[in-house]
């Protein structure tokens, strides 16, 4: 199930005095995304949007109050707001201070945001998805490590250069730009899952590396995930999770994929039948190679052939 936002009631918003600030009146047309630094600002009273809204703090303080909370924003500091989200932001009359905004509708991201609730969750959710969450720790104050702060930083000046000297296809560079960004943002808020991932890896790292090399060394022969799992001293169900994420395929995935490879390259050795390379890959029926390879590659390992040696 897809991940999306609640909007708010408009018309009970105007009458309330909350202001609203529509992606329309705010944006270029035809960009759904708008970037801006700032060295003077006037503090914002309750408001809300229908795009997502991103500000850097680059000097100075601020205070962000979301939700009846109110969170001190310092140099380094970062919020995200997503759509329909009723916030402030209070700045001292007299500071010093320099912000790098970004606003963004959804759809900059990816379309299909724009289509309705029923649709299945999609790859790129997960470039907005931990800004949408209710508590709003998570978005309304991110602080930043030093080296995290520098690349964001550093991506932030590049997309607003790119905003406003708007050369040919800078629309291109600019998303791809944001979703650096979100990524390094999405790190930073999950950075607990982030370590354990991180732990994890590590931890199995030498088991992993060993299973690897023995399938590469051993893969022409009638491997089973059993003895794998005896070779990593893993239960089954812990063997596959963990070589799964380790190496982002299946085990049978994995082995396949290495055979098809393996055979790509025997099959450009004119002394070779397609038997010979057929069983030499750890294929024990050339019926069944046959189909692997055709449906791996699109054509026969003989058509695979004529063509490599031409």
């Amino acid at each position: 199930m897809g991940i999306y936002w609640s909007q708010v009631d408009l018309e009970k918003l105007t009458g309330s005095g909350v202001v609203y600030f529509n992606s329309k009146m705010e944006m270029l047309e035809g960009l759904p995304c708008k970037m801006y630094r700032l060295v003077r600002q006037q503090s914002l009273w309750t408001h809300c949007h229908d795009y997502f809204q991103i500000w850097y703090v680059a000097k100075g303080t601020l205070s962000h109050t979301v939700n009846n909370r109110t969170y001190q924003l310092t140099k380094g500091d970062i919020f995200v707001i997503p759509p329909f989200t009723l916030h402030s932001v209070t700045i001292p009359k007299d500071g010093d201070y320099e912000i790098y905004g970004c606003e963004f509708m959804p759809s900059f991201v990816n379309e299909r945001f724009e289509e309705l609730p029923e649709e299945e969750a999609f790859f790129d959710v997960a470039f907005l998805g931990s800004f949408l969450r209710e508590d709003t720790d998570a978005q309304a104050r991110i602080s930043l490590d030093g080296g995290t702060e520098t690349a964001v930083r550093n991506v932030m000046k590049e997309m607003l250069m790119e905003y406003e000297r708007r050369a040919p296809f800078f629309q291109l560079t600019l998303k791809a730009q944001l979703l650096v960004l979100l990524s390094i943002l999405v790190r930073q808020v999950n950075g607990e899952l982030v370590r354990e991932g991180f732990e994890k890896s590590e931890k199995y790292r030498e088991i992993m590396t060993k299973v690897v090399d023995y399938i590469h060394r051993h893969y022409q022969e009638d491997l089973k995930l059993h003895a794998l799992c005896d070779l990593s001293n893993l239960s089954r169900s812990t063997f596959c999770h963990v070589f799964k994420d380790w190496t982002g395929k299946t085990f049978n995935r994995y082995l396949t994929d290495l055979r098809i490879l393996q055979a790509m390259v025997m099959l450009k050795q004119a002394e070779l039948s397609v038997t010979d390379v057929c069983y030499s890959t750890g294929f024990n029926e050339l019926s069944y190679f046959c189909r692997i390879f055709k449906k791996y590659t699109g054509i026969s390992p003989t058509e695979f052939r004529k063509q490599a040696i031409k």
